[in-house]
């Protein structure tokens, strides 16, 4: 019995001090979700003193680029494509382990409508075009959102009701997310 609560003494001992890099470097910015093409800024916080500033790398092949790969602060911008992405943070500690940090980021693809307003009359078709950046555009879904605005297919070709009113056409991306734009249609 007294080996075994030495033995449960020890492990619990072990299990909380870890491997002893665990929370020593972390990534802080404002948010972890961008569009494509955009910037954030990402900056490594060391719990205790390290040897140098952290070297920085985005992990996959075409996952965005670093305005510069050293030091406590850098610019992150997106790649031309959504997806999720990590930039690692990798510094050592005075004793001379080594310790990193993850920062995965969810990049978005951007999306418009084409025009944004239109005025038809009851009856009329009109195709609307959804503009996307990171995204290959078949991955788009058409919608109305009041139940009587009329119908549209799924490449924007729009159908207004016969009865006049003000409809909201939406484009969806499928994809993590799920962003979206929308335009205005009068009926009248």
């Amino acid at each position: 019995m007294r080996f075994f609560s030495v033995f449960l003494i020890l492990v619990l001992f072990l299990t909380a001090c870890g491997s002893g890099n665990q929370n020593i470097l972390y990534i802080e910015t404002h948010t972890s979700i961008i569009k494509v093409g955009e910037r954030i800024s990402l900056t490594a916080v060391a719990t205790e003193i390290i040897e140098s500033p952290p070297e920085w790398e985005v992990y996959e092949l075409d996952g965005g680029t670093l305005m510069r790969t050293s030091g406590n602060q850098v610019t992150y911008i997106a790649p031309s494509y959504a997806g999720t992405y990590r930039v690692i943070a990798r510094a050592t500690r005075l004793n001379g382990e080594k310790v990193r940090a993850v920062q995965t980021i969810i990049v978005q693809p951007q999306i418009s409508i084409e025009p944004a307003f239109v005025r038809v009359a009851p009856g009329e078709t009109f195709a609307f075009t959804a503009k996307v950046k990171g995204v290959d555009s078949s991955k788009i879904q058409w919608s109305v959102d009041e139940y009587d605005g009329g119908s549209i297919t799924s490449v924007g070709m729009y159908t207004a009701p016969v009865n006049p009113g003000l409809f909201t056409v939406v484009a969806t991306v499928l994809t993590d997310g799920r962003p979206t734009a929308t335009a205005t249609v009068q009926v009248d």
